[in-house]
């Protein structure tokens, strides 16, 4: 069952995500706040500041828009005298970045006309009101082509540097390119046969690699992709006339004749495109075509979500775009003294459309727990790449262990998903012990009753469904972590996770292990500690 704040749910208003974003400007460019502050309060005549202009606009197009920028520039240019036409000048720049900072990028040469032109209008207009002269018109005139040519100055400066820096800038440097050594990066299996009762901290930062069946399928998209185009183009938006007619033009070379095109928005930042199509190829085959072309003309990532087979040539598809969080595992485990290898398993990856950890723990420990729940891990790892639904999977993964396991064996199971569409985590569990969600520093747990897996032919299962956002941790332990911290009463691991809220994934991991053998001279079972990330 889910703890005291089960019902309570957080959204992101508007001034936390100006929060965020502030802080994350912050953190990435705060020597670029101290040049654009002294850049700002530098003036060419005595009442000229158009440096604030550039400052701002530059920035705001290459990093985006920020309020704290704005408050510097203004500050800088208050530190020199109190102007309060460039503070007008600098919030309408700031105001037009805000309001267009979800859309597509515009071209430097709107940004930089629409800065000119706030300045000249704004000069101008002062310049009306207090006595018009042509002498004064001149100098706005210069001012406006200064700060026009000075951002689109900028912007061109800051891709010279950037492709000189990644070394892909096209010069004669005469310079001999060194490569890189490969670093090895050791198998969990390895690890695993270290020395009995030693402690493996492992970090698992990096992401599990996709499978052989993913790997493939990019293999394909990339191939794909250079029989269209041999240089990177210009992406079409999605809902203008030339996408939807090069989109028909390129399946038509595909052999897929398309009959209806439709593309709607079904909420904020998602894209529905409806195609019916004639074609002699599979389903299969022409979703992907549908994919790859999309992606190719309008630079969006596109999933089949619905298909309807209207007759062996004819198919109704239904995409949908899914924008991926991040989302990483990292880990800490101990292995029971006296075993080789450790009775627990577990899996992290993701998908088209979600991401998964699972945590199994076999009866026991040593080769013959770890052959239990590793081939558990395995079978599921291998369904969620089918079109099984999730109670599917769980049911038939049971009905094999049952032939495989004997009377006195079975295996504990813990699945996390995490939908990139639905922005929810599916619990499902089966024996398994709590998992823990940390929230802004608020622990929600978990628990399931049921059974574990190949026991029973009429398999029940325990699950759970729950909003997650951005910063949000999902913690699972086997039932080594809860048997170890239950031995002792004044431990408590719901109350330990929040002493650890703010601590970074693998630090927490680390904690909970640590926490778990204080005080102990051995180690009494295998423990596993999972502990996941959300952006």
């Amino acid at each position: 069952m889910i703890g005291k704040a089960d019902d309570k749910k957080y959204y992101l208003n508007l001034f936390e995500e100006l929060i965020d974003n502030e802080i994350k400007h912050i953190r990435k460019n705060w020597f670029l706040f101290l040049v654009c502050f002294f850049v700002s309060r530098q003036n060419i005549i005595d009442e000229i500041f158009p440096f604030a202009v550039v400052a701002l606009s530059s920035y705001s197009y290459l990093r985006g828009c920020s309020l704290l920028m704005l408050a510097v520039i203004v500050g800088a240019i208050f530190s020199v005298r109190l102007d309060f036409v460039y503070l007008i000048m600098l919030t309408a720049i700031f105001v037009y970045f805000f309001s267009f900072r979800h859309e597509e990028k515009k071209s430097v040469l709107t940004v930089a006309s629409y800065s000119g032109a706030v300045l000249f209008v704004s000069k101008t207009t002062i310049l009306a009101a207090n006595g018009f002269n042509m002498n004064g018109l001149m100098l706005n005139a210069l001012e406006t082509l200064f700060v026009f040519s000075a951002v689109i100055l900028v912007n061109e400066a800051s891709k010279v540097y950037w492709k000189v820096r990644k070394g892909s800038f096209n010069v004669n440097f005469h310079r001999i390119k060194k490569e890189k050594p490969v670093r090895k990066i050791e198998s969990p299996d390895d690890e695993n046969h270290s020395e009995s009762g030693k402690i493996l901290y492992v970090d698992k930062a990096r992401e599990e690699a996709a499978s052989a069946r993913s790997e493939e399928c990019r293999e394909k998209e990339r191939d794909s992709s250079r029989n269209f185009t041999a240089t990177k183009r210009q992406t079409v938006d999605i809902f203008s006339d030339k996408a939807k007619a090069k989109i028909k033009e390129q399946l038509l070379w595909q052999s897929i004749n398309v009959k209806y095109f439709e593309v709607i928005t079904s909420s904020k930042n998602t894209v529905v495109l409806s195609l019916t199509v004639k074609t002699e190829k599979s389903a299969e085959e022409a979703e992907s075509a549908v994919e790859l072309i999309v992606r190719n003309v309008c630079g969006m990532k596109l999933k089949c979500t619905d298909r309807v087979i209207a007759s062996p040539n004819y198919y109704v598809l239904k995409f949908k775009n899914i924008k991926r969080i991040k989302i990483r595992t990292y880990s800490a485990a101990a292995t029971k003294d006296g075993s080789a290898v450790s009775g627990d398993s577990f899996a992290y990856a993701g998908r088209a459309d979600r991401y998964y950890t699972v945590l199994c723990d076999g009866i026991g420990s040593g080769h013959e727990a770890f052959a239990e729940s590793n081939s558990a891990v395995d079978l599921l790892s291998k369904f969620l790449y089918t079109d099984f639904s999730e109670e599917q999977i769980l049911r038939t993964l049971n009905s094999i262990l049952m032939f495989k396991l004997t009377d006195e064996r079975f295996v504990t199971f813990d699945l996390n998903i995490i939908d990139y569409g639905t922005k929810e985590v599916r619990l499902y569990k089966a024996g398994a012990a709590p998992t823990y969600i940390i929230s802004r520093n608020n622990v929600d747990k978990i628990s399931g009753k049921s059974l574990p897996l190949g026991i029973l032919d009429n398999f029940e299962y325990s699950s759970f469904k729950k909003e997650v956002h951005a910063g949000d941790i999902i913690v699972m332990v086997s039932d080594g972590i809860i048997d170890s911290i239950g031995m002792d009463p004044k431990k408590s691991l719901d109350k330990y996770l929040e002493l650890v809220a703010d601590k970074d994934p693998q630090t927490i991991a680390n904690s909970i292990l640590s926490y778990a053998l204080r005080g102990q001279d051995k180690v009494i079972d295998d423990m596993t500690v999972l502990v996941t990330r959300i952006g």
